[in-house]
């Protein structure tokens, strides 16, 4: 996933990569402030009791607010404290009790709650190393679980049940640096990342939801820019000043299972997946997005469906890069989609075809479209969004690199590229007008629509007109029982299908 920021930010990547921690000292007040620092681009104040002990550095009553401007409403966290190590050989090590309670509390013009969290340690280890400007924190546990300990609204306690989050034989690195900006680049791993819900509606109404999810061999990794001066409530210029974002979750295994039941109404089922990632990454320039997903299977009971509905996809994958800076230049976007092996047991497929008609084959859907847009104003900018005349941003091509469905014994492939003149918005009705063309190729929709009547699903007359149509926009391939067609949009604005004007 840092490929990702670092295509689209390539200065923020740059001091990020050139600030790896050489061999220096740092000291106990030295990795306090470089902590505080972290804080601040969020609008944190922080209050605590430093207490000198030799070498090291105790802090205790430990307070941290922030004001939450949106709900007109501040929060408050509490923690016990913790002791900076000076270990003597130039790092420090952050000793913690193995049991952390933190109390948030959250207040508003009307409401005031608080909610109770442990987190419970075995076998921590955490050292800080470096140099001031740029410290690296090394950290493993054999386990780190975040657990709810209680819910407080109004003075009264709520019993709403477990929430926990926990990871197994975890370790990894964090590399803090910089002035203007605050650059982390962190990456660690665990065994296990472990989920456990289990509540049920403090007022007995018996509704509620359990939740067990487990990922095996996952891995963290993200870079990240924070001006040091950031307001949270203008988030243009925090991007102009620099702000950026690249994350990446990685895993090599999921099993999940829940149970619901919300209005009366129960659902439950399992999910699993032999490997699978999920990324995304921001700065001035642009966002992107990455999921993928590979042999997931799953299996529910819903509501009014007295079976299990069950599915197995082979693979999952969304990739998404859009721009977003303001420039006279044009500028690269995609959107590729893959829905891939998609197979149903026989009970299900026996149900919407029991004499066995149809081809039981998996199901595959997938697209592949980049193209290139002009930004016509800066979208961090609402008040120069509220006064620009016309839409924000101009599309000027197309390119389909590739449509591909094929299920129940039917094929559809398709590619393509359009051009788009923005200066005629008359002849498609206020669209720009494209020029360019796709082609298609279609093969077993002869034999599909034939099943499709020996099953009843269809009539003769329901597949002539379906036949008539399809001889309007295509002519015979090359192989049996296949189609084509060439969809043309030409510099007059004429649609064509085949030579064959349309518009």
């Amino acid at each position: 996933m840092k490929s990702t920021l670092t295509k689209h930010s390539p200065i923020v990547a740059a001091l990020l990569l050139g600030t790896t921690a050489a061999s220096a000292d740092v000291t106990p007040q030295q990795v306090w402030e470089n902590w505080l620092a972290q804080m601040e681009p969020f609008g944190y104040e922080i209050t605590a009791t430093e207490t000198q002990q030799g070498n090291d550095l105790k802090i205790s009553d430990l307070v941290m607010n922030i004001d939450i401007p949106e709900e007109d409403a501040t929060a408050e966290m509490t923690m016990p404290g913790f002791t900076f190590v000076d270990k003597g050989d130039g790092t420090v090590a952050l000793e913690m009790p193995a049991n952390y309670p933190m109390v948030i509390k959250f207040a508003d013009e009307y409401d005031s709650g608080e909610v109770k969290i442990n987190y419970n340690t075995v076998g921590l280890s955490m050292v800080a190393s470096g140099e001031p400007g740029a410290i690296n924190y090394a950290y493993s546990a054999a386990s780190v679980e975040m657990s709810l300990d209680g819910i407080v609204a109004e003075g009264e306690a709520i019993d709403l049940g477990e929430i926990s989050m926990s990871l197994i034989n975890a370790q990894g690195n964090s590399l803090i640096s910089g002035e203007e900006l605050v650059n982390s680049d962190q990456d660690f791993s665990a065994d296990q990342l472990v989920m456990n819900v289990d509540v049920q509606d403090p007022e007995g109404s018996g509704e509620g939801a359990k939740l067990n999810l487990t990922f095996n061999d996952v891995n963290f990794e993200s870079i990240s820019a924070f001006p040091l001066a950031m307001d949270p409530e203008d988030f243009g210029k925090a991007m102009a000043d620099g702000l950026a974002f690249d994350f990446g979750f990685a895993h090599d295994g999921l099993e999940a299972a829940f149970d619901t039941n919300i209005d009366g109404e129960r659902m439950s089922g399992t999910q699993s997946a032999a490997s699978g990632n999920f990324g995304f990454a921001f700065d001035s320039a642009g966002f992107s997005l990455v999921q993928n997903s590979y042999d997931t299977s799953v299996s529910m009971q819903v509501p009014e469906v007295p079976f299990p509905v069950s599915y197995e996809l082979g693979e999952t994958a969304i990739q998404l890069d859009v721009p977003l800076a303001q420039s006279e230049e044009e500028q690269d976007f995609k959107l590729a989609v893959t829905i891939g092996e998609l197979a149903v047991p026989d009970m299900l497929w026996s149900i919407a075809d029991p004499t066995g008609q149809l081809p039981r084959d998996p199901a595959t859907v997938s697209f592949d479209v980049t193209g290139t847009v002009k930004i016509m104003a800066n979208i961090f900018d609402p008040e120069a969004m509220m006064m620009m005349d016309g839409e924000p941003g101009e599309l000027h091509s197309v390119s389909i690199n590739d449509i591909h469905v094929s299920m129940v014994g039917a094929e559809l492939n398709g590619s393509g590229a359009f051009t788009f003149d923005n200066s005629d918005l008359q002849s498609f009705d206020g669209l720009p007008r494209p020029e360019g063309s796709v082609e298609l190729y279609l093969t077993g929709a002869n034999a599909l629509m034939d099943k499709a009547v020996a099953m009843g699903m269809a009539s003769e007359e329901d597949v002539m007109g379906a036949r008539m149509m399809m001889g309007m926009f295509t002519v015979p391939g090359e192989g049996e029982d296949s189609l084509q067609s060439t969809i043309e949009v030409n510099a007059e604005g004429h649609v064509m299908a085949n030579g064959m004007r349309l518009k």
